[in-house]
């Protein structure tokens, strides 16, 4: 039945929504807000305001949406039941990506035009879409398009963007650890780089400092690079508030982490193999906090792994930024 239900709820949703939506940038983590969500565990305030904030952050990506003529401030059920059923991996990303851009459409949810094109003039995903080119974009770094030039000799379009997401992929991983300090926990090497910057086609994505919301709340995006030097799977595990081997610590209190990207709540490094794991704090949950977070310019700040393989209170060197 409520595989049944999700199909009518989806079906009412595409008859204004043509083409599919990408959604391979949704965090895994985000599943547990959802989920909670769902079941009333918080309340709507709180995970639309938390969506909103990974939507501006880019950290969800929402093709382009047409806000309709008319609005709304109630959220459908359906949108929370497919929330629920996404969570629970009955439902694609596809189509809990197509409930945000439906609260968008109606105006329940608002973000800016630099994050979602809604302005009601530019094209949406409503519209036939524009037809693809392979002219190559500047990343804003000379020697990785330097490298990225060699991708335009593929046979078709989706050879060219797999060969430029792979360069991409390697060079950041080759930064990052060049650029970062190095804790070896056992056979798991922890790569961290104060205040990262990274370059996207949407612009400049932060991590690892101080951010604050129009509110005042204060926000710590992490990202650390994590990488297997042993010659036997290594596990890093982040599945709850009291599953979770990562906290913030200031040398008196802490802060829990209620989830991450970390898949099915674990990154599984296979020898040799090198990832990214990311983790916010902020607003309590609808952020990835259990509460809320607090930041003290006079304290330090540490990243507290206790793990199987090794226990390390890495120190965060945090900034404020705008």
């Amino acid at each position: 039945m409520k595989a049944l239900l999700a199909g009518v709820a989806s079906v009412l949703l595409l008859t204004s929504m043509v083409a599919s939506v990408d959604a391979n940038n949704v965090p895994d983590w985000v599943k547990n807000n959802a989920g909670w969500w769902a079941a009333g565990q918080i309340d709507d305030t709180a995970f639309v305001s938390g969506v909103q904030y990974m939507i501006e952050n880019g950290i969800i990506n929402v093709p382009s949406t047409t806000r309709s003529s008319g609005t709304s401030d109630t959220i459908p059920s359906w949108v929370k039941n497919n929330a629920g059923w996404w969570a629970d991996g009955t439902l694609t990303e596809n189509e809990f990506v197509n409930a945000l851009q439906y609260l968008i459409k109606m105006g329940i949810m608002k973000v800016s035009a630099s994050a979602v094109s809604d302005d009601g003039a530019s094209k949406s995903q409503y519209q036939e879409a524009p037809k693809e080119t392979t002219k190559p974009q500047s990343s804003g770094n000379a020697d990785l398009d330097e490298m990225l030039v060699k991708c335009q000799g593929g046979e078709n379009k989706r050879e060219i963007r797999e060969c430029e997401k792979t360069i991409k992929e390697e060079y950041k991983l080759k930064t990052y650890m060049n650029d970062g300090e190095k804790y070896q926990l056992g056979n798991v090497a922890i790569y961290y780089v104060a205040d990262w910057k990274e370059e996207t086609r949407k612009g400049v994505k932060e991590y690892n400092n101080i951010a604050y919301t129009a509110t005042g709340q204060a926000l710590l995006n992490l990202q650390i690079l994590v990488q297997n030097t042993g010659t036997a799977n290594e596990t890093l595990m982040c599945t709850s508030p009291s599953i979770c081997n990562y906290t913030v610590w200031d040398g008196g209190k802490k802060w829990v982490n209620s989830g991450s990207d970390f898949t099915s709540g674990n990154i599984v490094l296979k020898p040799g193999q090198a990832k990214f794991a990311n983790i916010l704090w902020g607003p309590a949950i609808g952020y990835g906090s259990y509460e809320n977070f607090e930041y003290d310019s006079g304290k330090d700040y540490y990243l507290r792994i206790s793990e199987p393989f090794g226990k390390l209170d890495l120190p965060l060197n945090l900034v404020v930024v705008p």
